[in-house]
């Protein structure tokens, strides 16, 4: 039986590189909403990578729900998919993150691991 922490873990990486695609995909992404915008979408290998790795996400996050309470796997989830998404902000996208988000970013794992006990 697989673990259910181990498939909120999955479900966290899929999640956080699912955003990070999607803004790489986004890019390049015409301005106009329209026809070329659905284009971009059902083209743009970033963004059709991101979709599956969100697909992937719901059916690994879904299956942790059913081994641990909401109540802990919600904040988990939300939270460390948001490190990895920050992460990939800042190696990827070169944007840059302040001191009062660094230690917004400290409490929310102080709050992660309490939630998590």
């Amino acid at each position: 039986m697989v673990n259910g922490f181990l498939l909120l873990a999955v479900a966290v990486l899929f999640n956080g590189i699912a955003n990070v695609l999607m803004k790489k995909g986004m890019l390049d992404a015409p301005v106009d909403v329209g026809e070329s915008t659905v284009r971009h979408y059902l083209t743009s290998w970033p963004i059709l990578l991101g979709l599956s790795l969100f697909a992937l996400n719901v059916i690994a996050y879904t299956q942790a729900l059913a081994r641990i309470p909401l109540s802990i796997a919600y904040p988990i989830m939300v939270s460390l998919s948001g490190l990895i998404v920050i992460g990939g902000s800042m190696l990827f996208f070169k944007e840059s993150i302040g001191w009062p988000q660094w230690i917004g970013f400290a409490l929310i794992i102080g709050g992660v691991i309490l939630v998590a006990k």
